[in-house]
């Protein structure tokens, strides 16, 4: 499949132009077209503007609420909710986020479940938004299931990624940002169309057996197993059941009854270390992230790296070559 390079600025406009095409207005279309092309540069494609199809999809279906106007409750000095009112759950997410920032920087925590929302795109974008003043964050977020439980046949849990920003003295902030399945279903399709087997320990098949034929994998498992589960549970207690939302098979699945609101929930916490007597925090990050990268590498490993390090190297690739987007998605977004 044929890949052509473009540059952020020129991507970010081409979605934008698609999801106001699609009924969005200026603000919300240009702060989803940023969250998307902000997973594309750092190389989480399957997060990136591939989505907006999908998106055009549900929009025009009466899936998301094109006109969603935010509301906050505040609950107390440090949590709050925000109702999104089943609009984007990336403009939701940055709006949260902005809330938590403001709350932490006036009692030390800024604690914000979101509620009524829907697919927010890469967490590790908002955790950019807190780590750049100064501030450490964290976001999960539930889905659709796609993932066995450990142990079972069948899917019951969603890939429920969770995500931690801290911010680094003189660097990028670290930032940890995982799903709870051993695997994207994205990476699935690539092996689906390379032909190549996929690792053991990733999925099963139709019958609960494990596979590394991606043709047959029809069920994600989850990372760490026992543990992966856990952590999946949750994530998923503390967004959907303590919103009064759905949880597990009961969510409104996303490539699928288009019409109907998908009510998912989120959550996202942001504390400021000065706020707790911690101002140097970011130099002793920095600290640990240098000790961390000089460890001695394990036999056929070049480096030890800092989480993100990898989509940092590739931002800084992306930001002199372009980013690599398949021909058939240009195609699409130029339509």
């Amino acid at each position: 499949m044929t890949t052509q390079l473009i540059f952020a600025e020129e991507l970010n406009k081409l979605a934008f132009d698609k999801l106001h095409g699609a009924g969005l207005d200026q603000e919300t279309a240009q702060k989803v077209a940023d969250v998307l092309v902000h997973a594309d540069i750092t190389g989480v494609h399957s997060h990136g503007v591939m989505r907006i199809e999908h998106y055009c999809k549900r929009l025009a279906a009466g899936g998301l609420n094109k006109t969603a106007n935010f509301s906050i409750e505040q609950i107390s000095p440090s949590v709050a909710i925000l109702d999104s009112d089943d609009g984007m759950g990336h403009a939701a997410l940055i709006a949260a986020t902005e809330h938590g920032i403001k709350l932490a920087a006036e009692t030390g925590l800024g604690f914000v479940s979101v509620k009524n929302t829907s697919h927010c795109g890469a967490l590790s974008y908002f955790m950019e938004q807190a780590t750049d003043q100064g501030m450490i964050a964290i976001a999960m977020t539930q889905t659709d299931t796609c993932v066995a439980p450990y142990g079972g046949a069948t899917r019951f849990i969603g890939t429920n990624p969770l995500a931690f920003g801290f911010p680094v003295e003189g660097s990028t902030p670290m930032i940890v940002d995982f799903a709870t399945s051993a695997t994207a279903f994205g990476k699935l399709l690539l092996a689906k169309e390379s032909g190549k087997p996929i690792e053991k320990g990733l999925a099963i098949d139709a019958n609960g057996y494990e596979t590394t034929d991606a043709n047959e994998a029809v069920t994600l498992l989850p990372f760490g197993g026992h543990k992966g589960t856990g952590i999946a549970l949750a994530i998923d207690a503390l967004t959907g059941i303590l919103m009064g939302a759905e949880y597990g098979n009961h969510i409104v699945r996303m490539y699928d009854e288009y019409d109907k609101m998908r009510k998912l929930a989120s959550l996202v916490i942001v504390i400021d270390p000065r706020k707790l007597g911690s101002p140097l925090f970011p130099v002793i990050m920095a600290m640990m992230v240098k000790e961390l990268q000089a460890a001695p590498p394990a036999p056929g490993v070049e480096k030890v790296l800092a989480p993100n390090d990898i989509q940092v190297e590739y931002k800084a690739k992306c930001q002199k070559e372009g980013i690599p987007i398949k021909t058939a998605l240009y195609q699409f977004l130029t339509s």
